[in-house]
């Protein structure tokens, strides 16, 4: 103990020792600051993990695309499409489709399955490929050919009579010669059809197995210059009618959109680990008062010898923040692996926010500070008299 003026460092030193010396105590209010941080940091990586899938989902068709929806019975004109979407300078081409759920047999197997008549631009426009065979070309006009996404082939195929390019499989009353398998076909947000559980048939085909004529929907690329939110409104005003009427949607609105939706939920995420953290907050609150109480004479003896009050509230300050921000710290840990454990059981891939990592141990150090001014106030106002005569 210097007799005034102790350094930064030293006071560092004394407050590890002084911590360590407390055992059991510190270990407990250390474990409540442990318990607030990792909720935080658990749940804002989870959200934050979440928000990527999301965005990972945009990024096979990419973010200048628009999805055409039909709601009505009344299918909408493909040659109207692209007819659209020829006079419209912003527009790069058109993938009108068709679809619907329809009874699939092969091999003895039968399941109903999403049917999809498409044009071979759909390739292109979603970037599919075949693990086996080909995909759709322009001589396949209205032939009666298939292509089968990776799980349908698993749903039809039977113990000695798996799906293969060259299989026969009956969709409604026609039968399709499978010309390919897909590859496996990562999930797209504005993609009505799910290719991995999807039969794709040429759309010139697609009324001879669909309740309903014409196209269903279609997907519109735009230059990346191309204004989006102008052309939902363009598409929807040219290619609605009032029996037919059509949404179109774009992936940069749905993208702004989700990210607020994001920031809201990882202000709700943020305010339910605070609670917790808080509860650590007031155990760091309660070690320091009775730390206080049980040093009257050590701080008095300080007092006597030229401490200022100041050096002893940092001396208590710094006692407070090291033992939240040691909790912090362990709660980034204990976060992280909470987090890797969710991911096992959600469809998204592990990764770690440095941004939220510093926002765990930040918050705690905050709540070590400000949770330990009123205990280094007191010490600070204890009278050296009093404490060397009390004691």
């Amino acid at each position: 103990m210097k007799a005034q003026g102790a350094d930064f460092t030293e006071l560092v030193r004394e407050a590890l020792a002084n911590l360590r010396g407390q055992g059991r105590r510190s270990a407990l209010a250390l474990l409540g600051v442990v318990i607030g941080s990792a909720a935080i940091v658990a749940l804002m990586n989870i959200a934050h993990i979440a928000q990527l899938g999301a965005l990972k989902s945009f990024r096979q068709t990419g973010v200048d695309v628009l999805s055409v929806q039909n709601d009505s019975t009344r299918g909408l004109d493909p040659g109207l499409i692209e007819a659209v979407t020829r006079r419209d300078p912003e527009a790069v081409f058109a993938v009108p489709f068709a679809s619907s759920m329809v009874n699939v047999a092969a091999g003895g197997r039968s399941n109903s399955l999403t049917v999809a008549g498409v044009t071979p631009a759909i390739s292109a426009m979603v970037g599919l490929s075949s693990s086996e065979g080909r995909l759709l070309r322009d001589i396949d006009d209205c032939n009666l050919v298939a292509v089968v996404g990776r799980k349908a082939a698993t749903d039809l195929s039977a113990p000695a009579a798996a799906v293969v390019p060259g299989s026969m499989i009956r969709i409604g009353s026609y039968g399709f010669t499978v010309i390919g398998i897909l590859a496996a076909v990562p999930h797209q947000a504005l993609s009505p059809i799910q290719f991995d559980s999807s039969i794709l048939i040429p759309l010139a085909c697609a009324r001879r197995v669909m309740p309903h004529d014409g196209a269903t929907g279609a997907m519109i690329r735009l230059r990346p210059e191309a204004d989006t939110a102008a052309a939902v409104t363009r598409y929807e005003a040219a290619l609605s009618t009032s029996q037919s009427p059509v949404r179109v949607q774009d992936a940069k609105t749905m993208i702004a959109a989700m990210k607020k939706q994001m920031a809201m939920l990882g202000g709700v995420l943020v305010a339910i680990g605070s609670i917790s953290l808080l509860v650590g907050g007031v155990g760091v609150m309660n070690v320091m008062l009775m730390t206080v109480m049980e040093r009257r004479r050590e701080i008095g003896l300080r007092a006597a010898i030229g401490a200022p009050p100041g050096e002893i509230r940092m001396m208590f300050l710094i006692e407070a923040v090291v033992l939240a921000l040691g909790g912090g710290l362990l709660g980034d840990a204990l976060g992280v692996a909470l987090t890797w454990v969710a991911t096992l059981f959600l469809p998204f891939d592990f990764t770690v926010s440095w941004t939220v990592l510093f926002l765990g141990a930040g918050m705690a150090a905050a709540v070590g500070l400000v949770f330990g001014i009123y205990p280094a106030i007191a010490a600070s106002r204890i009278s050296p008299i009093e404490a060397l005569r009390g004691d």
